[in-house]
């Protein structure tokens, strides 16, 4: 059963009235009333009083986050030339070209591609990784030697469109 107050909303909503500047018709539910004085604030003034602030503040967050993660990467390859100096001798006594090399870490040290800075084509790939230390890192090490001398390896090449989303063709 309705109550009376519902009721009487649901009538207000079949009042029809005419705008007398535009024309336009409108429901009575769909007035907004505007006073000459400033009207009382209420709760949900407050409250979304609040929220605006809120959202300002997590606005001016995400501007900065942003900056700052910008910076760091920034700083990050203003430091690789320096750290890559510091292994130049490890590169360098192996034959490769430092800026072949590449940090990953994790599971392995660096990427190494042969070639790439000083010829401009890649010969090779090698997977350059110091020792183990610890059993874990050891099976890691191990099982990728046996995955790629078993040539259990493919390349593939996935097109990945601005929006995200896969596109173009794809070689196994």
């Amino acid at each position: 059963m309705k109550s009376q107050l519902v009721a009487t909303l649901e009538d207000f909503r079949n009042i029809l009235g005419m705008c007398p500047q535009c024309e336009e018709i409108f429901r009575l539910t769909d007035i907004q009333i505007s006073y000459r004085a400033k009207p009382r604030r209420t709760w949900l003034d407050e409250l979304e009083e609040v929220d605006d602030r809120l959202q300002r503040a997590e606005d001016r967050f995400d501007e900065k986050e942003g900056e700052i993660r910008d910076l760091a990467v920034k700083r990050g390859r203003r430091r690789l030339p320096a750290l890559l100096r510091k292994v130049d001798p490890i590169f360098s006594s192996r034959g490769f070209f430092p800026q072949d090399a590449k940090p990953l870490f994790d599971p392995v040290d660096f990427v190494i591609f042969d070639g790439m800075n000083r010829k401009g084509l890649v010969s090779r790939i090698v997977l350059f990784d110091g020792p183990a230390g610890d059993s874990a890192r050891d099976k890691i090490q191990r099982s990728l030697e046996r995955t790629i001398r078993g040539g259990n390896y493919e390349w593939q090449t996935v097109h990945i469109q601005k929006d995200g989303t896969l596109g173009g063709k794809r070689r196994p």
